[in-house]
């Protein structure tokens, strides 16, 4: 069973939770919390996993499994968040939920907080920990860009950040790069993603030179060549005066064992934020919308 497929549970899923709720019209105030009520309350777990198995399994297909992995209170008084396990024919996927501390009441989504800003909430969520990054610590602008080395518009995006963007602000900009891999439709990207982590873990200044490699031969990488040329990008970069010191002969090791400690997928699609003003860039872009 397809990713798309368990996608579409999960939106049946959603739906049964609407009808459900568009049809019970007996005691709506009960999911409210009583004077006694305890916001640390945590519901039970296995009660809840059961109810939701129950009430969901009269209307998903047969073969899918439901599990709660995880439940917590929540930012609302009187209830907990969690997250439902959805599992078919080898896929999984995962999707949050609130459920009224009795294990009555389910709904799909998460808690938002309608008096905070959107973006700076994102922004909080970005891990730039040991990312790749270049510019000055105190620069005006943030930009933190999420590509797939394969991808044809994010090589685009790669131009007009490198030849435009970075050399008409300078000092003004610091740029974080992290890997976004789309292996369902890019079948070298994630290993591309992979030998730039590694590079990474080996030298901040070879990881560039890797980066400007993978973008600049795109067109000559396949899935077949491309530790071969990682091998030679790698050896490539211990040349010239500006060469770094990457052991190629590693970075190879690396990227045939699939090794790295920073194999992390970010459920975000690709996107540039400005620290200043939390303006968020989706698809393709152009120069002048750093301006």
């Amino acid at each position: 069973m397809s990713v798309p497929t368990c996608r579409a549970i999960a939106c049946t899923l959603l739906t049964a939770v609407l009808a459900g709720v568009g049809c019970n019209t007996s005691a709506p105030n009960q999911a409210s919390p009583g004077p006694g009520a305890s916001a640390a309350q945590i519901a039970d777990k296995e009660q809840v996993s059961r109810r939701i198995g129950e009430y969901f399994g009269k209307s998903v297909t047969p073969g899918v499994v439901l599990r709660v992995t995880d439940l917590a209170p929540a930012e609302v008084a009187g209830w907990n968040k969690g997250t439902l396990e959805v599992s078919a024919g080898g896929n999984t996927q995962n999707m949050n939920f609130l459920v009224s501390q009795d294990g009555r009441y389910f709904i799909s989504g998460d808690v938002i907080d309608l008096t905070l800003d959107p973006l700076k909430a994102v922004m909080q969520k970005i891990d730039l920990k040991g990312a790749p990054v270049r510019g000055p610590e105190d620069a005006k602008v943030t930009i933190v860009e999420y590509s797939d080395f394969q991808c044809p518009f994010c090589s685009r995006g790669y131009q007009i950040v490198e030849d435009q963007v970075l050399p008409e602000y300078k000092d003004k900009v610091k740029f974080y790069f992290k890997n976004l891999p789309l292996k369902s439709i890019h079948p070298w990207a994630e290993s591309a993603a992979i030998a730039a982590e590694c590079a990474q873990q080996q030298s901040g200044d070879g990881f560039w030179k890797l980066y400007h490699s993978l973008f600049k031969g795109q067109r000559e990488i396949n899935q077949d060549n491309l530790k071969e040329k990682v091998t030679q990008f790698a050896k490539d970069a211990r040349q010239g005066p500006a060469r770094s010191d990457l052991d190629r002969r590693q970075l190879h090791t690396d990227v045939l064992h699939q090794r790295t400690t920073s194999r992390r997928r970010a459920a975000v699609r690709e996107f540039q934020i400005d620290h200043r003003s939390g303006a968020r860039l989706i698809g393709r872009i152009a120069a002048s919308d750093f301006a």
